[in-house]
């Protein structure tokens, strides 16, 4: 992250209309390079290629794995503090995200694929806080920089649209293809105001699916974009003087930006996790 302000600042110096903090997120999602060769890959018009963004989908999903795999082979009958932690967080989404918006065999039928997003969606988030050296530049240079795959907004839309599929194929599931789209449309509205509800209703379903994606997409891309403009402002003092007495006062900036992050990566976490569940009760259970 440093190195790249550095490079970001020298930029903005040499030609300030070239320069835009989103730079970064633009590149992770172009082909790696290893060994000179770049991880390009397609399957006809799907894109499989290796990218930044898909590195660190694959860090998330290996620490939700690791993670979930030593808990639950460590499990004691009197746990430690890390299965206390554990099993804390484990009932607070099965109490009070799942069972706040679902009840009984739909609760726990949909309540592993809840507390899976939301630790994936969650680790996600707080592992683009965390610098990893990605390789060496083609100046030798170490590169070190943090990035959240869930600032990229095909990985946001993604789980959007797994969340918005599984809603109306459980929806279907639980009252049939008529039934679920009759329900749409409440049934004591009169005839003459039913195609019309029943367009709003399908513009509402589309609007759930933006909404979800462009949320988290939106609060985690800011964030970064906050912290990588702190950091070129210390790469931007002109002089040594300038740079001794503002460069810790940015540094702070930087970490409470960090800190509100953490919080952030939470909220996100939690809220997209608890729309889902909504959304998905409320398509099985359409009296609710």
């Amino acid at each position: 992250m440093i190195a790249q302000a550095a490079e970001a600042g020298q930029a903005v110096a040499e030609a300030p209309e070239k320069f835009s903090p989103t730079a970064e997120f633009e590149e992770a999602v172009k082909p790696l390079v290893f060994g000179g060769h770049e991880l390009a890959f397609k399957l006809g018009p799907i894109d499989l290629s290796i990218s930044k963004a898909v590195v660190y989908l694959w860090i998330a999903a290996l620490i939700v794995g690791i993670f979930c795999y030593l808990v639950s082979r460590g499990a004691r009958v009197l746990p430690d503090r890390k299965q206390m932690a554990f099993e804390a967080l484990y009932e607070y989404v099965r109490d009070n995200l799942v069972g706040a918006v679902m009840h009984g065999q739909t609760a726990a039928a949909w309540f592993p694929y809840i507390i899976s997003l939301f630790l994936f969606i969650l680790i996600s988030n707080l592992i683009g806080l965390v610098p990893f050296f990605l390789g060496l530049d083609h100046r030798g240079i170490p590169t070190i920089a943090t990035y959240a795959a869930t600032s990229n907004i095909n990985v946001t839309v993604a789980l959007a649209a797994m969340t918005f599929v599984l809603t109306h194929v459980s929806g279907i599931r639980a009252n049939g293809p008529i039934g679920y789209f009759k329900g749409w449309v409440p049934g004591t509205a009169p005839a003459v105001l039913k195609p019309v509800l029943f367009l709003i209703h399908v513009v509402s379903e589309i609007f759930r699916l933006v909404s979800l994606g462009v949320r988290l997409f939106a609060n985690l891309l800011a964030g970064h974009i906050m912290i990588l403009v702190f950091y070129d402002l210390i790469f931007m003092l002109s002089s040594v003087a300038m740079i001794v007495i503002l460069a810790p006062v940015i540094e702070a900036g930087v970490f409470a930006i960090s800190a509100f992050e953490i919080f952030v990566a939470a909220i996100q976490a939690y809220i997209f996790a608890i729309l889902t569940a909504v959304y998905i009760g409320g398509a099985i259970k359409q009296e609710h």
